[in-house]
């Protein structure tokens, strides 16, 4: 827009209407800006929750299997108090 047309506008819709009109086109782009930066945050979000799934789906995993290895020590150290038992009454008697 150059000058030629805003002092048009003024003279022909009257200055309060040109500011009006002016605002709410400022307003409206300052409103399209916020929404694609709320897109953009939005999908930057749900990518690193994406990737965050993941990496708790592993930890998950990794966590199953070791439980299940403490229960195979669990059953391994049983079966040594066990021997070291029958190896103590074995020696007093």
């Amino acid at each position: 827009m150059d000058v030629n047309t805003i002092q048009t506008a003024i003279s022909t819709l009257g200055f309060p209407i040109v500011c009006v009109l002016f605002l709410g086109w400022f307003i409206w782009k300052i409103w399209m800006s916020q929404q694609d930066q709320n897109k953009e945050r939005e999908d930057k979000l749900y990518e690193y929750l994406g990737k965050a799934q993941a990496v708790n789906e592993q930890l998950t995993n990794t966590n199953s299997e070791f439980v299940e290895v403490l229960h195979s020590y669990k059953s391994d150290l049983d079966t040594i108090k066990n021997d070291v038992t029958e190896i103590k009454q074995n020696m007093k008697g």
